[in-house]
């Protein structure tokens, strides 16, 4: 292929996983590896005050795709790729592919973040195979106790829910990686020692990493502050918490392990847990989909009465000042 050759001294840095794992810190983390994340970067916000250092033309892009297949692209349940049509899939290649080709045009090593890409990687993997450029993964992890009080806080989402939603993007990032180059990257690990974390990275993904350098001062000392984490918890407070169920722990121990370089993606142990994890995840497919569209009309029908309240509080103030 043409373009598999006009690409094939380049390089793609691809983060994913689930939003609120502290994709955004680990991103920006990139930036002292020498990796480009391009200046079409989505803006802060009061969800972010730092960034989020997404490319707003590739996530605008997926996230529409995910919306335009599920209504909503955080559903808590593992995506069936058989069941969405190919000329659907197609036109979304070729889109995807004109923004990372456009990006690797004007750089040699290209990183960008979308947390729900995990949920369509095999798709994205066929993108960058029909590019041809030497693709990398990093995947941020965090305890889903801290994950799920985040997206609790940030949209609303039942506790129980938020926790499914961790598992399934957690559990579609890892399924589809092995074989490819890929690290683990604790959220809690990189804020505690961002020096060993990054010295981590580069060493897998054979990247440069300079920690007397300025980029590494500035990000150390001046991105990263306790304010980014809002809840940071232990894996004995996993382990204590009632509500959370128990694969949840497990698979989360397991991630440690990968994280913390115990265990690598390929080994046959991580192989044989992830089978039992996704069979697990598949039998709670129905359950979880009645969950979600129950949280759904209750949500929608809260909305309802709120604003029928509003109403009859703005008729009685109209009936009150027609009255004086």
């Amino acid at each position: 292929m043409v373009t598999a050759d006009k690409y094939k001294n380049k390089r793609i840095i691809a983060v994913t996983g689930v939003p609120r794992s502290g994709t955004s810190a680990i991103t920006r983390g990139l930036k002292v590896l020498g990796v480009n994340l391009g200046t079409s970067l989505e803006p802060a916000d009061f969800g972010n005050e730092k960034g989020y250092f997404e490319d707003s033309d590739i996530n605008n892009l997926n996230y529409g795709f995910l919306k335009l297949l599920f209504e909503r692209p955080d559903y808590a349940i593992l995506v069936d790729l058989k069941k969405i049509p190919q000329n659907v899939i197609n036109a979304f290649k070729i889109s995807a592919k004109v923004f990372i080709e456009k990006r690797l045009d004007e750089y040699d090593i290209f990183g960008f973040k979308d947390p729900f890409m995990s949920k369509i990687l095999p798709i994205w993997k066929d993108i960058f195979a029909e590019i041809g450029a030497n693709t990398s993964y990093v995947i941020p992890c965090r305890n889903p106790l801290s994950v799920a009080r985040s997206i609790n806080k940030k949209g609303k989402i039942d506790y129980i829910i938020a926790y499914y939603i961790w598992f399934s993007g957690m559990l579609s990032a890892i399924i589809y990686l092995a074989g490819e180059k890929v690290v683990f990257v604790d959220y809690d690990d990189i804020i505690a020692n961002p020096e060993k974390q990054l010295q981590r990275i580069s060493e897998y993904l054979s990247l440069s990493f300079n920690p007397n350098g300025p980029e590494f001062l500035e990000f150390s000392s001046e991105f990263l502050e306790e304010s980014l984490r809002h809840g940071c918890f232990s894996m004995e407070d996993l382990e204590t918490n009632t509500e959370v169920p128990p694969k949840i722990v497990e698979f989360y121990k397991l991630l440690r392990k990968l994280c913390l370089d115990e265990l690598k993606i390929n080994d046959i142990e991580v192989i044989a847990k992830i089978k039992k994890f996704v069979n697990w995840m598949s039998e709670l497919r129905s359950t979880i989909f009645y969950m979600e569209s129950t949280m759904e009309a209750m949500t929608k029908l809260n909305n309802m009465l709120i604003e029928k309240n509003a109403k009859i509080d703005e008729l009685n103030k109209m009936l009150q000042n027609t009255s004086k």
